[in-house]
């Protein structure tokens, strides 16, 4: 009954306004759904394949979520109750770890225990690195670890000058033995308001401070870095606790910050949460709670954006409004397509829950790598009995096009286009019989047909009946 209530609710409530600033290529949205998690918030969000992966606070999780069913896949609980961003991620071997704690573990992406390392501390993480898992504790001790053993290859402890007690520290492994650390600091009008970025390079086995950036007065900072940008964002205390982002230029031996931007502009409060990502367009992509009214905490409501960032400038935003209470959390990217997930309430202190925006990003059809596809995939009849109809129509191009079937779990059950290069300009019409890709006769229920050609995809859901 309270799936069908906020279903209602989002039909009576959507209000879904796109801003283009400075470029026509801004993403649309393609689909909003309602996740069956619970929680206090979200930390973390990652995606492999065709799962996302998510580090959730209260109760503390780590959930698998299938992005084509919308499901929960698993729920592995954690014994640490401290959440922060960066206690989660991916890698090359599209594996997971994730720190518990001090418990640093590595996981499978079916939930099986790889390895375990025991360390002392409460750590954040990096799999940036190609050679070793990057581990960063809140007292600035810096760990690396292998990745098929979990075994210590080397670790130090950094004078940065912080404290178990400061809550946010973070950190971005390169792949030249070079290493940023993000740290909040006890160095401003309270506690734990001051923010310090400091890069660490390894010199004969030796972690040397190269520069560091100390800003008082701010705090909550999480970072990440292209290239030789470093994005930090940081939260004012006072007036309010608004959002605002660094960008500053590695110089090698120094730095050069070329902007900071407030994130919801001078007559608006937003806040960037922990989830900020990097597109293949070097823009920074980050999910933000802008608060409406005037009421300093909050009370007169949210709503959630994914704002697209480039050199320093909104490039593009989409807002919106799901309930009066919607606060975008995180983000993540995934081919062509960016998600984000928002924690939204009807109410101010209402009952929490979580919904997924799905974008794609718009492509110019003169990009010769990347074909426009009519997002239109259909399937009729729908219900069907016995056998169903997949009608797409390929605008440009002719990259490889394959055609799929998943049932509710996410598994495969049929193939019905494999790669092939379809005509442009043509509609083009497969049938799936209702079987498996055995031969055997399908169960009957729900399914997902999915289309994967160049950077596009699309998914449409059908009924099966006997």
């Amino acid at each position: 009954m309270r799936t069908h209530k906020y279903l209602l609710m989002v039909v009576l409530w959507i209000t879904i306004v796109v801003s283009l600033v400075a470029q026509n290529r801004s993403p649309h949205i393609i689909g909003i759904n309602q996740l069956a998690i619970t929680g206090s918030d979200i930390y973390c969000f990652i995606i492999i394949n065709e799962s996302a992966f998510l580090r959730i606070g209260y109760p503390n999780q780590i959930v698998k979520i299938n992005l084509i069913t919308k499901q929960t896949d698993w729920a592995i609980n954690m014994n640490s109750n401290f959440n922060s961003n960066n206690q989660l991620v991916k890698t090359l071997d599209n594996n997971i770890c994730y720190a518990d704690g001090g418990l640093i573990v590595k996981i499978s992406t079916d939930g099986d225990i790889l390895w375990t390392q025991n360390l002392t501390g409460i750590f954040s993480l990096s799999a940036k690195s190609p050679d070793f898992l990057t581990c960063y504790s809140m007292s600035s001790n810096l760990v690396l670890l292998d990745y098929t053993t979990g075994q210590i290859i080397n670790q130090w402890s950094i004078t940065t000058g912080g404290l178990a007690s400061c809550g946010y520290h973070n950190v971005h492994a390169a792949t030249d033995s070079t290493f940023y650390l993000f740290d909040d600091m006890p160095m401003g009008i309270l506690y734990n308001t001051g923010i310090k970025i400091t890069k660490i390079k390894v010199i004969n086995g030796m972690a040397e401070i190269i520069w560091f950036l100390r800003v008082d007065d701010l705090s909550d900072i999480h970072g990440i870095v292209d290239d030789n940008i470093v994005y930090a964002i940081v939260r004012q205390i006072d007036p309010w606790v608004n959002s605002l982002v660094y960008q500053v230029i590695d110089q090698g031996d120094n730095y050069t910050i070329t902007s900071i931007t407030d994130i919801a502009g001078p007559d608006s409060v937003g806040t960037v949460g922990s989830g900020i990502t990097v597109d293949n367009n070097h823009r920074l992509i980050l999910p933000v709670a802008i608060r409406l009214g005037i009421d300093p905490n909050g009370e007169d409501g949210y709503s959630g954006a994914i704002m697209g960032y480039e050199n320093g400038n909104l490039v593009w935003s989409i807002n919106q409004t799901i309930m009066p209470f919607c606060l975008m959390l995180v983000t993540a990217i995934n081919s062509n397509k960016i998600y984000g997930i928002s924690m939204c309430m009807t109410s101010y202190s209402g009952v929490r829950t979580f919904w997924l925006t799905e974008l794609e990003t718009t492509v110019a059809t003169d990009d010769p790598t990347t074909p426009a596809i009519d997002p239109e995939l259909t399937c009729y009849p729908n219900p069907c009995r016995g056998s169903a109809n997949v009608k797409i129509k390929q605008q440009t191009g002719n990259s490889p096009t394959t055609i799929a079937i998943y049932n509710t779990r996410g598994q495969l059950i049929r193939t019905l286009v494999n790669g092939q290069n379809l005509t442009p300009g043509k509609e083009h019409t497969f049938t799936w019989d209702g079987t498996t890709g055995s031969g055997q006769p399908a169960a009957a229920g729900i399914y997902f047909f999915k289309i994967k050609s160049g950077h596009y995809s699309a998914t449409r859901k059908m009924i099966l009946m006997k």
